[in-house]
């Protein structure tokens, strides 16, 4: 899928992606969701290229960051030209799905609840998709989806993940430790349930 706002190069193997087809397919069903066959292939390759710890996070002068959801807004509203305020859209979009449905079990203790993610992010596709149509192109439908029925589709990520997660359902916990330790049992805990650390997995020990 390519656009203004860009395409994803795909590093991870097929058979992960295949995963994630599986997994999302039977959510949308489990959850009787009805969505585009675009928007549910969007699904996937999102989930896949997100497995990268260093897709997901951006590199900064501290090392890999998720920098503030609200800051790249803001960049995405006062960008000079619209092929970068649709990289910026679509990144806090992106970001904010995943956000809302793979780690959607760590809001209890968090300062900010999962509505916050749900409104940035719907909002963020919906600003995509006008857009994206006012520039005729086709995937303004598909972001237009994305944004309507945010809500529907985080809780589609969240049932595609939740299988997966054995005793400790906290999975950005998880990740946290991983990123603060480099225990190779919590890198364990994130290759289980498919996520792939990459490169970033040599620091487990």
């Amino acid at each position: 899928m390519s656009s203004t706002t860009g395409s994803y190069t795909l590093h991870n193997c097929s058979s992960v992606k295949d995963y994630f087809r599986q997994k999302v397919t039977d959510a949308i069903d489990q959850e009787s969701v009805s969505v585009m066959e675009d928007t549910q292939a969007y699904l996937v390759n999102l989930l896949t290229f997100y497995t990268r710890t260093d897709h997901f996070f951006e590199h900064t002068n501290q090392g890999l960051e998720l920098r503030p959801l609200a800051l790249v807004y803001g960049e995405a509203l006062s960008a000079k030209t619209t092929t970068e305020r649709a990289v910026a859209l679509r990144r806090v979009g992106d970001v904010a799905l995943f956000v809302a449905g793979v780690f959607r079990h760590s809001f209890s203790r968090k300062p900010v609840g999962v509505d916050y993610y749900i409104a940035m992010g719907g909002n963020a596709y919906e600003h995509l998709s006008l857009a994206c149509t006012r520039t005729s192109q086709g995937t303004g439908a598909v972001f237009s989806e994305l944004g309507t029925k945010f809500a529907l589709l985080a809780e589609v990520l969240t049932r595609t993940f939740e299988q997966g997660v054995e005793s400790d359902k906290d999975l950005l916990a998880v990740y946290e430790r991983w990123r603060r330790t480099g225990s190779a049992r919590y890198a364990r805990q994130l290759q289980r349930v498919g996520i792939n650390l990459g490169v970033c997995s040599r620091r487990a020990h």
